[in-house]
């Protein structure tokens, strides 16, 4: 799509901090990073969500996601990697990787953490035969 930045990206026709490629996916830097090592993976083929992916690019386009998060890992030794798919802001399938490293806060862990502080005081008016309804929802479609 040509007015896609992250199109524009895949086909090297914007610059882009490249940590990865293969066939049919590539992973560059955030230029707006959360943390140090803030990392995209894409999709080559313009794609918005995840559950656009056709089934035989689902498997690359997720192995593309782990090796990068192996490649994080070994970089910067982070306590952990959150792992964000996202689509809105730029409508282009986008896996952001987001390493927690270790003695340095981050906006997105904090937000993280507001939310499980809140999930556990709130609590939820759905019962039992709610989840079992919403269960057998999901199973049966």
């Amino acid at each position: 799509m040509k007015e896609c930045i992250f199109c524009q990206i895949a086909e090297k026709k914007e610059k882009a901090y490249i940590v990865y490629e293969d066939e049919k996916n590539i992973a560059f830097l955030d230029i707006y990073p959360i943390t140090i090592g803030h990392t995209l993976v894409i999709p080559k083929k313009h794609i918005i969500f995840h559950t656009d992916l056709e089934p035989e690019d689902a498997g690359p386009f997720y192995r593309a996601v782990y090796l990068v998060s192996k490649k994080l890992q070994k970089a910067f030794q982070p306590e952990y990697i959150s792992l964000l798919i996202r689509g809105t802001r730029v409508p282009h399938l986008h896996c952001h990787l987001i390493p927690k490293i270790k003695d340095k806060d981050n906006i997105f862990d904090k937000i993280l953490d507001l939310h499980h502080f809140l999930q556990v005081r709130i609590k939820t008016n759905l019962e039992e035969k709610d989840f079992e309804e919403i269960q057998k929802r999901i199973r049966e479609s």
